[in-house]
């Protein structure tokens, strides 16, 4: 029971800072560097985001969750968007962020995205020791052809 909670706390740590990290990418506050010349890119970045999230939350439905702990009732997903990643919701907010970068070139937005790279790397590997537990074979199987972020151009047969 204790191992249990420390998990939670854990993965609610990871989400705090998660939504932290967010929320500063927005803040616009700040000093600017560029002028705005990489705005088109941002806007390709949002577009990615909203096509790589809705594809997750498609995939999820009412499963959808922030926590990575998983809960009892949890069911491995390898299809769809999950066929190419792992971790699309990550990858989604990523995608997101960056393109606030990319669209406002604000310091702060910067900083926080670099952090925020961080903290959805460790979430992203603290939710695969939890679905690798509860797993076991088949999610090894899976994380060792699907990448966690960034999919491959060509999958693996």
């Amino acid at each position: 029971m204790q191992l249990e909670q420390q998990r939670r706390r854990t993965g609610t740590a990871l989400v705090l800072s998660q939504f932290g990290l967010i929320l500063m990418c927005l803040l616009p506050v700040g000093p600017v560097i560029g002028s705005g010349q990489l705005r088109p890119l941002g806007l390709v970045c949002l577009v990615l985001a909203a096509l790589v999230g809705g594809l997750a939350l498609a995939a999820m439905g009412s499963d959808t969750r922030v926590h990575p702990v998983p809960d009892a009732t949890a069911t491995l997903r390898t299809n769809g968007i999950y066929a190419w990643l792992r971790h699309p919701m990550y990858a989604a907010v990523l995608l997101a962020c960056l393109s606030v970068v990319l669209s406002t070139g604000r310091v702060l937005a910067i900083v926080a995205f670099g952090a925020l790279v961080v903290v959805l790397r460790a979430k992203a590997r603290f939710e695969d020791r939890m679905l690798a537990e509860k797993f076991g074979t088949p999610y090894a199987d899976y994380a060792a052809r699907v990448p966690a972020l960034i999919p491959r151009l060509r999958r693996s047969p």
